[in-house]
């Protein structure tokens, strides 16, 4: 049996964040979360994980639901009078075929 090589480096599995910048969310609406993102064309879409990062100014009032923040972007958002509230990653729906899959056993 032959073995395998080592490999040299480490590859990590995790799918990174999108990153999303302060100065983007005067062009949504009040409320920002990945939905609201995906359908302005910010990120790719609506089940990823988004970070949100510090560039540029926020001038509006914005209730943010992300699953991650640097400090100084939350405290641009609260400076504006707006919140930020840390949520879990939305999940993908089920399709249909394992919907019925389920309801069979």
């Amino acid at each position: 049996m032959q073995r395998f090589p080592k490999l040299r480096g480490f590859k990590s599995h995790r799918v990174p964040a999108e990153i999303v910048y302060t100065g983007d969310l005067d062009q949504l609406g009040a409320n920002v979360d990945n939905i609201a993102l995906a359908e302005a064309g910010l990120i790719a879409h609506p089940y990823t994980r988004v970070k949100l990062v510090v560039k540029g100014e926020v001038s509006k009032k914005h209730t943010v639901s992300l699953q991650a923040a640097s400090t100084t972007a939350i405290a641009a958002v609260e400076k504006a009078g707006g919140s930020f509230k840390q949520v879990d990653q939305v999940k993908r729906p089920a399709s249909k075929k394992k919907a019925e899959k389920k309801a069979d056993k």
